[in-house]
């Protein structure tokens, strides 16, 4: 087996890989309201960590509340 063939092989592997990660992160919801993110709802990280979070807080609380 030819060094280009297994490095085309792993470079196909990484690709696949990405592309699942991808698909995986596209429908996070925030970990404080549960909203789905959307082009409306970014999601950024928490600042503690937690999680993904909705960029505009104001927002958020008020689904929350909502919620409720």
């Amino acid at each position: 087996m030819s060094q280009d063939a297994k490095a085309a092989r792993e470079r196909a592997k990484a690709i696949a890989e990405q592309r699942r990660l991808e698909r995986k992160n596209r429908k996070r919801k925030c970990v404080l309201c549960g909203a789905e993110e959307s082009d409306k709802v970014p999601l950024g990280p928490h600042p503690d960590g937690i999680g993904p979070s909705c960029k505009d807080e104001g927002a958020c609380i008020a689904r929350r509340a909502t919620a409720r």
